[in-house]
Formats: structure tokens, C-alpha cells, sequence
């Protein structure tokens, strides 16, 4: 065989062998925890206190996105109170952003880590006004489809 053949052979194999030899994260597709699953709970559970610490009181999750690949979990969420469901951000840290229109009460984020069998709050975010999980996704080399929304 010709050497220039001989390369484009070993070029055409390692193109068509290429997504065995990916790392599993990769080739893997993000789950949705259920509404009721245990998954769920742990997830939303082990963001909570981050959360309620950052808005000076109890909240809710309202889920717009939840997702989990291997030992990641990332979630797109508004937050709410539990009794009235509003948040008075004028009575948070974020009530200056907020003032001046620096802060989206309609989206928090936050990805959590799995690790000796807990999620941990790796990374998060309050009321971000743009993208702050792409940085997190290329921080951490993550593939985006952690953080896709997923067709059901």
C-alpha cells in the first residue's frame, strides 16, 4: 500500500471510530429527574440553603430546566417564598442590582457535583442578567448538553 494511502486509511478509521474513544460524558444523554423521584428531592434540596441564604429566607423552586449527566446536575430556577410566593429583592444584597435593573428575578441557576454519594453546590448564580452557565460549562469542560433543554 502507498504511503499517501496508508494515511488516508488511518485518517478514515480514526474518523469513524472517533465517538467510541470519547470520554462516556460526551456520548451520554442528560436526564430529567421526575417530579416526584428521589433524584429530584436530593437535587433541589442540596441547592435550597445556597438559595435561602442568598434571599434571606425560605424559598421554593420553580423548575423551568433539570438535568443530570453522570455526576452533574444543572438547574435553571425561579425562585419563589413559600407562603406568598414573591421575593422582595429590595430586602436582599441583589435590591441596588435589582433597583437599577441589573438583576432577573425570573432566573437562577446552579450546578451541583455528585461526590461520596451527595450533590454539592459547586457553582450558582441569582438573578444573572446573562449566560453564566457557558462560562461554568468550559470552567469545568462540560458538554453543553447538560445544559440544554431537552426535548421530551
Amino acid at each position: 500500500m502507498k504511503p499517501i494511502a496508508k494515511y488516508l486509511l488511518i485518517i478514515a478509521i480514526s474518523i469513524a471510530y472517533a465517538p467510541t474513544f470519547m470520554g462516556s460524558a460526551t456520548a451520554q444523554s442528560a436526564i430529567q429527574p421526575a417530579r416526584e423521584s428521589t433524584l429530584r428531592a436530593e437535587l433541589l434540596d442540596a441547592a435550597r440553603s445556597t438559595f435561602e441564604m442568598e434571599t434571606n429566607g425560605p424559598i421554593e423552586f420553580v423548575v423551568r430546566r433539570l438535568n443530570v449527566l453522570g455526576d452533574w446536575a444543572f438547574g435553571d430556577v425561579r425562585l419563589r417564598r413559600p407562603e406568598n410566593g414573591q421575593i422582595d429583592w429590595r430586602k436582599t444584597k441583589y435590591a441596588a442590582d435589582f433597583a437599577g435593573g441589573m438583576f432577573d428575578p425570573g432566573g437562577s441557576f446552579f450546578l451541583l457535583r455528585r461526590s461520596g454519594g451527595a450533590w454539592t453546590v459547586i457553582e450558582f448564580a441569582t438573578g444573572p442578567t446573562d449566560v453564566v452557565w457557558d462560562g461554568w460549562r468550559t470552567d469545568y469542560k462540560l458538554p453543553a448538553n447538560l445544559f440544554e433543554r431537552q426535548l421530551n
